[in-house]
């Protein structure tokens, strides 16, 4: 099997992405994508695909990686409706000013297998960079399903923001790293997110549901100064930390509009917003819809129905 090694992948880069939603009698079409690689994660039922000479069968829970520059087609009709999700994507880097885009590089399945089962290698060459087989079988399929769910929203919206798509899918990468190898991914050595970052980034995830949750409130627990926790967490993520906050509480309130049942003036609550006014301007700021019209949006398209 083969490997893929994302030297940088802060460098990704996505273009388009979607859910296809397969009728009996369907296979898929025979091209070469030149520049981008896919992700697909099985949703419902099952497809095959054959690549590098490979036959893929893609399943709920199944994750399958297609690389930029190789023919793949279908390879046999599907025999129920199926489903999945589709992501196109590249990596970028600035060369002499100039944009270069590449395609994650292919490891043979022995070096790969070597780096993956030892943490000290690991640490020594996946500085950045991560490795994921071209295909898995997911442990954790509601959290990857969820992702997937999150990112083809963000795709969608009206509000559309290229930062946020971006990270949402490098998080998306991140999380099936964690799946191909038990050992958690190192963290960057140098040059990477300060650690007073990260730390701040977990604490606000524990505390969204905190109405309280403030630049002052996080350096007061971590014993540090607010302005300069709101400048250190600026520069390095490009975003203050009260927007930050806010617009991972109306991603969380997405997510429970879409899977659940839950009153509107619950949700809110839920997602730390102080107010049910305060909920409605920051959802509708952020997503371009009143929290009502995204659930009906959402169960009009049944993205969590197949």
């Amino acid at each position: 099997m083969n490997y893929f090694h994302f030297s940088h992948v802060d460098k990704t880069v996505p273009s388009v992405c979607g859910c296809a939603m397969l009728n009996p009698g369907w296979s898929h079409m025979s091209r070469t994508l030149e520049n981008d690689t896919v992700l697909i994660i099985g949703k419902k039922n099952r497809a095959s695909i054959t690549c590098c000479g490979l036959e893929l069968e893609v399943k709920p829970g199944r994750m399958i990686l297609l690389p930029a520059g190789e023919f793949h087609f279908g390879t046999r009709k599907i025999q129920s409706p199926a489903s999945y999700y589709w992501f196109h994507f590249c990596q970028c880097e600035n060369v002499s000013g100039q944009k270069r885009f590449y395609a994650p590089h292919l490891m043979e399945e022995k070096e790969a297998l070597t780096i993956l089962s030892s943490p000290a290698i690991a640490y020594e060459r996946l500085c950045d960079s991560i490795i994921l087989p071209q295909s898995l079988d997911l442990k954790n399929t509601s959290s990857v399903t969820r992702m997937c769910s999150d990112i083809l929203c963000e795709y969608q919206k009206p509000s559309f923001s290229s930062l946020v798509y971006r990270i949402k899918l490098i998080n998306l990468l991140l999380e099936l790293s964690g799946e191909c190898f038990n050992e958690e991914q190192p963290f960057q050595k140098s040059g990477g997110t300060p650690s007073i970052v990260r730390q701040l980034i977990v604490m606000m995830e524990d505390e969204l549901s905190n109405a309280d949750a403030s630049v002052k409130f996080f350096a007061d627990r971590m014993n540090v100064n607010a302005d300069y926790l709101g400048r250190i967490f600026k520069n390095a993520m490009h975003i203050p930390v009260g927007q930050y906050i806010a617009r991972r509480r109306v991603e969380l309130a997405c997510i429970r509009l879409r899977e659940s049942s839950d009153r509107i003036d619950d949700i809110f609550v839920q997602c730390g917003f102080g107010s049910r006014r305060q909920f409605y301007e920051e959802f509708t700021r952020i997503t371009g819809k009143t929290p009502r019209l995204y659930r009906d949006e959402c169960a009009f398209m049944g993205i969590n129905s197949l």
